[in-house]
């Protein structure tokens, strides 16, 4: 873990996320929030304003009249959402503009937001109350390698080069070149952007969801959510049949794998539109 914390040290922009971020965190954390004020600390930001009235206006929540104003958006959407989305449309802002050497970012941002959509989906199934949570979590999982492509891209040039198919071979072959793999990396990310200390226990146990412990049934989803977004990318079916990265997570998981080709389907319907509600269409 220590290599880790310090690959994401090593990289000054990548190792810490706006400061409006932690403000609109801070107010959340208000027990005598005014909604107004909310807003209005969101709108200094027009970027981030006009993201979330995309994402307020999107067929994801579906409201019936066109919402024009962040303090509507705010009062609809719930503050536990709000506070989701802020992070979200951050990451995307943040990183959208970054180009590392060999790493395709087009393919990039469509898996992450592939497994973003696909772990809200899976939420969503079990009538869980923060389905942006899980959002969150999908767009993270992947975060680890913007950094290793960043600290060391000579290194993951060779992971690249000697790597066998699929992201376990690539991890271990991170694991042996570099000493740590995307998933450490991306832990470690989470604990220097001052992320809920849950979110990076998920991310780090992504590739080994039953050695999560009381985080193991998300960890599974997250898992899950990986192997169907790369059976999607391939222009496959995410079905039951679809490979796993883990044996583990359908069990771990609690999502009945029958309506996994629903979710795909519902996935790649929405990709496009959240790709550009998040500005990276």
């Amino acid at each position: 873990m220590r290599l880790a914390q310090e690959l994401v040290a090593s990289q000054k922009h990548l190792a810490s996320l706006p400061d409006l971020y932690y403000k609109v965190r801070q107010a959340l954390l208000d027990q005598e929030l005014d909604i107004g004020d909310l807003a209005d600390l969101i709108a200094s930001d027009p970027s981030l304003t006009g993201a979330l009235l995309r994402i307020a206006n999107s067929a994801f929540y579906g409201f019936p009249r066109k919402i024009e104003t962040l303090s509507r958006a705010i009062s609809l959407i719930g503050l536990n959402q709000v506070s989701d989305i802020v992070l979200a449309s951050t990451l995307a802002a943040a990183f959208h503009g970054i180009r590392p050497q060999r790493m395709d970012m087009g393919r990039f941002w469509r898996g992450s937001i592939r497994r973003a959509l696909l772990c809200r989906q899976f939420s969503r199934s079990l009538a869980e109350r923060d389905t942006e949570r899980a959002f969150v979590i999908g767009l993270l999982s992947d975060m680890g390698h913007l950094v290793m492509y960043h600290a060391v891209p000579d290194l993951m040039g060779i992971v690249l080069d000697t790597a066998g198919n699929g992201l376990l071979a690539q991890a271990e072959k991170e694991r042996n070149i570099i000493g740590c793999d995307f998933s450490e990396v991306g832990a470690a990310l989470c604990v220097a952007w001052q992320l809920p200390a849950s979110i990076g226990a998920i991310i780090g146990c992504q590739l080994v969801p039953e050695q999560g412990g009381e985080h193991a049934a998300e960890a599974a989803r997250l898992n899950l959510a990986i192997s169907a977004a790369e059976c999607l990318e391939r222009g496959e079916t995410a079905g039951a049949a679809c490979p796993l990265l883990s044996e583990a997570a359908p069990d771990l998981s609690g999502v009945d794998l029958a309506l996994m080709p629903v979710f795909g389907e519902h996935c790649e319907s929405q990709l496009e539109s959240v790709m550009a509600s998040l500005g990276l269409a």
